[in-house]
């Protein structure tokens, strides 16, 4: 099981297509593509800063005379950090549009943490409470 943060967008829940769940977890193409997953996930800013990390990275390399396999090896210490803070990079990118983390939902696939979460806001809207509860 994987968990899943439940990111809900300026206007509320009351646009549910709008809301984003984001997997904890490692990203593979988060890893292999670096900023051009960042730009498939529409988080421009994180994609131009990390483009400019690794662009930086390339400068020193060359500026210091260091080995080839020293930057290489810089590169993915990059590219690692990508894969597993990925996420937490998109959710900033997401506050910064307004979004809010209302929630932690654990399961196997995005679908089911929809269906999860989804079920939960259902079990507990006021239609489905009983009437002497209701006030």
């Amino acid at each position: 099981m994987a968990i899943f943060t439940v990111h809900l967008p300026p206007e509320g829940a009351a646009r549910p297509e709008k809301i984003v769940f984001l997997r904890d977890s490692f990203s593979t193409p988060a890893f292999i593509f670096g900023p051009l997953w960042l730009l498939w996930k529409r988080a421009w800013i994180a994609a131009l800063g990390w483009s400019l990390l690794l662009a930086a990275i390339s400068a020193l390399g060359v500026s210091f005379l260091l080995p080839k396999l020293t930057t290489s090896f810089l590169a993915l210490a990059a590219a690692l950090v990508l894969g597993f803070e990925g996420d937490r990079i998109l959710a900033w990118s997401l506050q910064r549009r307004g979004y809010v983390e209302g929630d932690l939902v654990n399961a196997d696939t995005e679908e089911e943490a929809e269906m999860v979460y989804f079920g939960r806001l259902r079990a507990f809207s006021p239609e489905t409470l009983p009437s002497e509860s209701r006030a």
